[in-house]
């Protein structure tokens, strides 16, 4: 039986919402298609809906693919969609705070080689854990790299002893 208004008439569906809502569905296919076996796993889908997948993963892009895709998103109607929506939110969130904590800790790298002494001070109350000498060694060297012209060998380690020094501090990580 069809929705009626107030008036009688049959209600009928945004066109327009259903087919912004199939090309969500249809990017979420084709994202669920590029994830790794495990990621795949952790989603809860069904053998049926897992095996065009695996067909879908195993094809060029073509014309072909392009109607499994269509297929899978037909099945993908029927899984937890809001189980499977949440996840890829979770998953995109946490990826983005990485990138985030990435550029900080490459701002701090620079800020550390071009300012020196000063933002070391200020490097060091927010880390008040790290050893002092072995930054400011590691500081030293980078600006003796940078000036010299060489590669960034001293520049690599000082950014992976600002990684270790924020995964062991207690204290998140701030945008300068």
């Amino acid at each position: 039986m069809r929705d009626v208004d107030e008036d009688g008439l049959a209600i009928r569906p945004n066109k327009t919402q259903l087919k912004r809502e199939l090309a969500r569905l249809q990017k979420m296919v084709v994202e669920i298609i590029d994830l790794g076996e495990g990621d795949r796993a952790r989603l809860r889908l069904d053998d049926k809906f897992l095996a065009g997948v695996q067909r879908a993963s195993a094809m060029k892009a073509s014309s072909g693919r392009n109607r499994e895709i269509k297929y899978l998103t037909k099945l993908l109607q029927e899984q937890d969609l809001e189980y499977i929506s949440n996840w890829f939110d979770t998953r995109n969130s946490k990826h983005s705070e990485e990138n985030r904590n990435f550029h900080a800790l490459e701002k701090w790298r620079d800020r550390l080689i071009s300012q020196g002494d000063v933002a070391l001070e200020q490097y060091l109350q927010q880390f008040p854990h790290v050893d002092r000498q072995q930054i400011r060694s590691l500081i030293r060297n980078a600006i003796r790299e940078k000036d010299g012209g060489k590669p960034a060998g001293a520049g690599k380690k000082l950014f992976r002893q600002l990684r270790e020094n924020a995964a062991e501090s207690v204290n998140p990580l701030q945008n300068l």
